[in-house]
């Protein structure tokens, strides 16, 4: 499998370039959206497409998410096309981008992060402690101090909803991580 990650980016510019425009940031520049092939610990990541974007444009634009991961499925050799997880942080945990994620004949896994309101830390908090089960990294190893538990049934994120996913990770203060109880959820593709 062939894990496929989409961020967008700041680019500060110093001048007036073309498309260059105030950023959600309060800088001035590009918003690009990135997709790279993470070939893991070992390897450096292999840029698949960049979208030039304004400096205003939506960090969860759905149409600029489909545009680049189709330009990047695009460069992938065919026969891999079925086997890739695409992997996004809350940009891309939009229902449009994850409805064409996940389209009849479409044979994409996915992992698309979003936002922890009140509703879903509750959720993961009522989660048993015999469901969760340790988190595993991209080669199916266990991530020390990680763990995932399912949450579908116990959010009303949309009508049909997709299946999803809590996980949880000690923390340490000041690592970025505690900033909510060491809790993140996406959707389970």
């Amino acid at each position: 499998m062939i894990t496929v990650d989409i961020d967008a980016t700041i680019v500060t510019s110093c001048s007036e370039k073309d498309q260059a425009t105030p950023t959600w940031k309060k800088t001035y520049g590009f918003h690009p959206l990135t997709v790279f092939a993470d070939h893991g610990a070992d390897g450096s990541g292999e840029p698949l497409a960049i979208m030039l974007r304004p400096g205003n444009a939506g960090s969860n634009t759905a149409a600029d998410h489909v545009e680049a991961t189709r330009l990047a499925l695009a460069q992938l050799p065919a026969h891999l096309r079925r086997r890739v997880l695409i992997r996004s942080d809350s940009g891309g945990g939009t229902h449009e981008f994850l409805a064409w994620l996940t389209q009849p004949g479409r044979r994409l896994a996915y992992s698309a992060g979003f936002t922890m309101t009140g509703d879903v830390a509750d959720a993961i908090l009522k989660i048993p402690a015999g469901a969760w089960t340790p988190a595993c990294d991209a080669d199916g190893l266990a991530r020390p101090g990680a763990w995932a538990a399912g949450l579908t049934g116990m959010l009303d994120l949309c009508p049909g909803a997709l299946p999803s996913q809590g996980t949880r990770s000690s923390s340490e203060p000041g690592d970025g991580l505690d900033r909510r109880p060491g809790f993140s959820a996406a959707p389970a593709g």
